[in-house]
């Protein structure tokens, strides 16, 4: 499911409190499972994701030459000149 399959309209209670957090996340609690939830703009969410899957690639990237490098040591342990 994408963001978009799942938005919804605000109510005005929301409204109200994204006004008087001005810009910033609002926290909000779901009374019956006491989940709480952070409510951001989608555009600072989309950059956040953004910004953590690009770390995640970085990581993932870094492991592998990190890999690569182990193999070659070992190799050229294994086989001196």
């Amino acid at each position: 499911m994408t963001l978009e399959e799942t938005v919804t309209t605000l109510n005005s209670e929301l409204r109200e409190a994204i006004e008087r957090a001005g810009g910033q996340p609002v926290e909000i609690t779901d009374p019956q499972t006491n989940t709480h939830y952070i409510l951001l703009r989608a555009d600072v969410y989309r950059r956040m994701r953004e910004i953590l899957e690009e770390e995640e690639d970085r990581r993932e990237k870094d492991a592998w030459v990190g890999l690569g490098r182990k193999a070659r040591s070992d190799w050229a342990k294994e086989n001196p000149y």
